[in-house]
């Protein structure tokens, strides 16, 4: 079928772009020939734009469209009839990264460096959940989280892998945009910081990656993309990062020795001896955008407490946490980063009526980022573990061009 339409491919996006008036064209076409149209977010795409719209086949997967609006299938911009389909003034068009860092908990050698190290570090140093082997515990979930990833942000430019000399058995290493990185290669001194088993430790040393671009986000294994997103849901048009704030303040927390409050009042502490200023809330645990340059600026101002945190092998009661708090608090009183909303959803794998949070995902509207965690060690670990691995099946079914 002929309709006679001009539509374009937006170079950055990866997202195929057309005129309001082809637009009403091209839809008569899809439903004659029996493609279903699902209206996605506008965030998906320009802010000039006036609509998007995912076009999947008669033959998708009917329980994956119904289930949400989650773009599988081919995205469609619509724009006003004669507009330029140059950036808009607000987008971010810069090249931007993925860090994820990553631990194979089942590897004899890590788990053999695991238990010597952990012998040799006094109780009372170390947090009490880093001695916990549930919080590495893996089920896949880095190979569903870069399904997710390139389904609904193929505009990632390259993935950053750091892990302990690791390399997951099902990665498809050849793909040009995966580029694997040991401790060893980052750390400023590996011969004193390593082994580590200390995410907090690893945090530290990821300006020093080579090749990262200035704009990046840095992902955890258990944090999942579901619906389509441009950059401008990260950053600002001047490139400023978008941070989560969460509504809960870490001085009223019910267990002030979590992991997490202990950083955010050492955090708290650095602005304040910096800036003069204070801060009171944490953030969601999703995915966080950052800047190289920031990450530099605390390496410089807060040389101490880095190197401290980078010795801990395991998680310590005086460890910082830059990529999920202190980054943000330094952009924001540095004039580079603002609070932002983000549909999200967090699963504990621990906690109460798992089976309806986990359903949820699957049939509700779907989030823009949900994560799958766990907290320590849980009761029917294994039962509620295959649980969350056929949510991820089911979410996110189709393999990547990163496994093998």
């Amino acid at each position: 079928m002929h309709l006679g339409v001009e539509f374009s491919q937006d170079p950055w996006l990866g997202i195929t772009t057309v005129s309001k008036t082809d637009w009403a064209l091209l839809v008569e076409g899809f439903f004659a020939a029996g493609f279903r149209l699902t209206r996605a977010d506008s965030v998906a795409a320009s802010f000039g734009v006036l609509q998007v719209w995912s076009v999947q086949s008669s033959n998708s997967t009917p329980g994956i469209t119904r289930r949400r609006q989650s773009g599988v299938g081919a995205l469609w911009a619509v724009y006003s009839d004669g507009k330029t389909l140059a950036p808009d003034v607000q987008d971010f068009t810069s090249p931007i990264d993925a860090v994820y860092t990553w631990v194979d908990s089942a590897d004899p050698e890590w788990q053999t460096a695991y238990r010597e190290f952990k012998q040799s570090v006094p109780a009372g140093e170390a947090h009490p959940t880093s001695r916990d082997l549930g919080r590495y515990t893996s089920r896949d979930e880095l190979k569903y989280s870069l399904r997710s990833l390139e389904m609904n942000m193929p505009w990632i430019r390259n993935i950053y892998l750091v892990t302990a000399g690791q390399v997951p058995s099902w990665l498809n290493t050849e793909n040009t945009k995966i580029k694997l990185v040991s401790h060893a290669e980052i750390f400023d001194t590996p011969e004193e910081c390593l082994p580590t088993f200390n995410s907090h430790a690893i945090e530290t040393q990821l300006a020093n990656i080579e090749g990262l671009s200035e704009h990046f986000i840095y992902v955890n294994d258990d944090i999942f993309f579901g619906r389509p997103m441009s950059p401008n849901v990260f950053f600002t048009g001047s490139g400023s990062v978008k941070y989560s704030l969460a509504k809960a303040h870490y001085a009223e927390a019910a267990n002030p020795r979590l992991a997490v409050n202990l950083a955010a009042k050492l955090n708290a502490g650095l602005i304040e001896s910096k800036y003069g200023k204070t801060t009171s809330l944490k953030f969601k645990h999703v995915a966080h955008p950052q800047l190289r340059s920031i990450h530099k600026l605390i390496r410089e101002t807060f040389p101490d407490e880095v190197k401290a945190t980078a010795r801990h092998k395991f998680r310590h009661v005086e460890d910082i946490s830059v990529p999920s708090s202190l980054a943000h608090y330094v952009a924001a009183a540095e004039g580079l980063g603002v609070p932002a909303d983000i549909e999200y959803s967090y699963v504990d794998l621990g906690g109460d009526h798992l089976p309806m949070k986990l359903y949820r995902l699957v049939r509700g509207r779907g989030m823009q980022m949900f994560c799958l965690n766990e907290v320590a060690s849980v009761s029917e670990k294994e039962k509620r573990g295959q649980l969350a691995k056929r949510v991820l099946d089911a979410l996110f079914p189709f393999k990547s061009s990163y496994e093998k």
